[in-house]
């Protein structure tokens, strides 16, 4: 009778999960970004030791296979990146499972409308892959590209704080108000004048995406002034001001330290995906009620 389980403990969902975190770990943020919106399927073949390579003799060959972005598929399916997740799918799959794996490969997940245009992270590995590693070790060294990947991941949790502040301020204001809820709740001469500024030179720069309504045209800090001056209308949605505005504050530097180049360490990256999910967890419980 054999020792072995054959089933996976976990989804194959759960599986790509750690494997992402893996990767994560050793600072292959490359791969996690071409890895972006993929599905992993497993699949069972004979008996191991008789499929090539050895391995147990009473347990079963395996084969990983990821679909993924076809646009990626060229930069994932070199060897070096199927050894690395050889090894990391046999870390995270346990032993007593019964799966040896014996190879792992790409194909086209043509289930999905993936954006076909590159984006610029692929194009910077495209770039890369081009280049001779001498000067890319002289201009570009890996410890900035890994930077690079964790201030992008850090941008995406502000920006989702910062957005769903603006909807959320938007949608408070309106249910008490109307459509002009802006020219009646109590917005410091300072913040409307900083609109006034921004509004002007985006008009200037026709480049320039349009912000849409007034309330993005302020930033973190600038949000947590609005909250701050109609704490009448905002306080049931918070335990306190004390909850919410130095929150707001403490993001907003690091958002300055972002937009400056300057890197976030682990300190702040933390903080932030803390404040990240206390905010928007207080937030949406507005949206339940």
């Amino acid at each position: 009778m054999s020792e072995f389980t054959y089933r996976l403990p976990f989804t194959e969902e759960k599986l790509l999960t750690g494997i992402i975190y893996m990767l994560k770990k050793e600072n292959k943020y490359d791969i996690v970004n071409l890895l972006k919106g993929a599905n992993v399927k497993v699949e069972e073949g004979g008996y191991s030791h008789y499929s090539g390579g050895g391995g147990r003799w009473n347990a079963y060959a395996t084969y990983i296979t990821f679909y993924v972005n076809p646009a990626n598929i060229d930069l994932l399916d070199v060897e070096e990146n199927k050894s690395l997740l050889i090894g990391i799918c046999d870390a995270l799959i346990p032993p007593d499972v019964g799966f040896d794996i014996k190879s792992v490969s790409f194909t086209l997940d043509l289930t999905k409308d993936f954006e076909l245009e590159d984006d610029l992270i692929l194009d910077l590995e495209k770039n890369i892959n081009s280049v001779s590693a001498k000067i890319i070790n002289d201009i570009f060294p890996e410890d900035i590209k890994i930077k690079g990947y964790h201030m992008a991941e850090v941008y995406t949790y502000l920006y989702a704080v910062e957005n769903s502040l603006r909807l959320f301020i938007e949608k408070v204001c309106k249910s008490i108000y109307d459509e002009d809820y802006f020219s009646k709740i109590n917005v410091t001469r300072v913040l409307r004048d900083t609109i006034s500024n921004r509004k002007e030179k985006a008009a200037t720069n026709k480049w320039l995406s349009v912000r849409g309504n007034e309330l993005f045209y302020l930033d973190f800090k600038d949000l947590g002034s609005i909250i701050d001056n109609n704490w009448e209308i905002f306080k049931k949605y918070f335990p306190n001001r004390e909850f919410i505005i130095p929150k707001l504050n403490e993001m907003a530097e690091c958002r300055n330290l972002i937009a400056h180049n300057s890197y976030v360490g682990d300190t702040e990256r933390n903080l932030i995906k803390t404040y990240y999910n206390v905010i928007l967890k207080q937030i949406s419980d507005f949206y339940e009620r």
